[in-house]
């Protein structure tokens, strides 16, 4: 989408120092901000911000909802903040249009109480393993989590779901919008657990390349995955982490590829998932008017 100079000095303050992609996407929030829900925009990133952004939130705006595609959607995510569990960032959801926090729950909520449209987007996605959905959570992450990763590590989303044989199966989900993968670089001796062994995701030469920066938290949010699915006392017979990134942040798309080169031929536990494509099953299912708004109102919020 082009901007002419006057429209982009009318949606907001952008600031210099974004790559490319951000860029584009910032002010294509700001556009949003100013042409669909034709609110003013407000500070951040963090609570206590004095600097203003075309892609922020007022405090009023953010609580009547506005970041989110529907009244339905805002309850969930307040639900969620008042559950007061996982890694649910308050602020950031609520205020950050730019956020794939609040993106994240755009994109999934409304399967949380319509398990049936749910089964039809996911068996299009895999239609050999996918039976029925039976839950759609957010920010989850197992317990004790000292039998697992140890850490405050949790999906963005998690899918459950019976595949054809009647197993229970699920898929751990990591949403990207414009944010970087985490620069600190955490190991911990619980994780090297899950790294060794027949069953492994990873080459065994990948030890050093996956604790890399540019790897990390990808490493990580894969572990939780494969760390649910390989407990000793886990109830799923197949599992995974999907990656949903923007198909035009080219940044992330070089960190997947890296990422996939230290993973075994054999492995089926990480699924990268570009946004446009991701969108792409929805066309091909039954949609009633709510979803059908939905549809329209996501492309035009996210896909530039």
């Amino acid at each position: 989408m082009k901007f002419e100079n006057k429209e982009r000095l009318s949606i907001g303050p952008q600031p210099s120092g974004d790559d490319e992609f951000t860029a584009r996407m910032r002010l294509h929030q700001s556009w949003y901000r100013t042409n669909v829900l034709k609110v003013p925009y407000g500070t951040g990133p963090t609570p206590n911000s004095k600097k203003q952004y075309g892609n922020m939130l007022t405090e009023e705006d953010a609580a009547r909802g506005c970041n989110f595609l529907s009244e339905r959607l805002y309850k969930l995510a307040r639900e969620r903040i008042e559950q007061a569990t996982g890694v649910v960032e308050e602020f950031r959801l609520l205020r950050n249009m730019l956020s794939s926090q609040p993106m994240c729950f755009n994109l999934f909520g409304l399967m949380v109480d319509d398990l049936n449209t749910a089964t039809s987007f996911w068996k299009k996605i895999l239609p050999e393993e996918v039976d029925r959905v039976t839950r759609v959570d957010f920010e989850l992450a197992p317990e004790p989590i000292e039998e697992y990763l140890a850490d405050h590590t949790a999906f963005d989303a998690f899918v459950e779901y019976r595949d054809t044989s009647g197993s229970l199966c699920f898929i751990g989900i990591e949403t990207k919008l414009t944010e970087p993968f985490s620069p600190k670089v955490y190991d911990r001796p619980e994780y090297m657990r899950w790294m060794e062994g027949d069953k492994s995701a990873w080459k065994p030469e990948a030890r050093d390349e996956v604790t890399a920066i540019k790897h990390n938290q990808l490493w990580r949010d894969h572990l939780l995955a494969f760390a649910m699915l390989q407990h000793p006392d886990s109830e799923y017979a197949k599992g995974r982490l999907m990656l949903v990134r923007h198909h035009e942040d080219g940044k992330c798309a070089e960190v997947v590829k890296g990422y996939e080169a230290l993973l075994r031929e054999s492995d089926d536990t990480f699924m990268d998932m570009p946004l446009d494509k991701l969108m792409s099953f929805f066309d091909e299912i039954e949609l009633n008017d709510e979803w059908r708004q939905w549809l329209e109102a996501f492309r035009l919020r996210y896909l530039l």
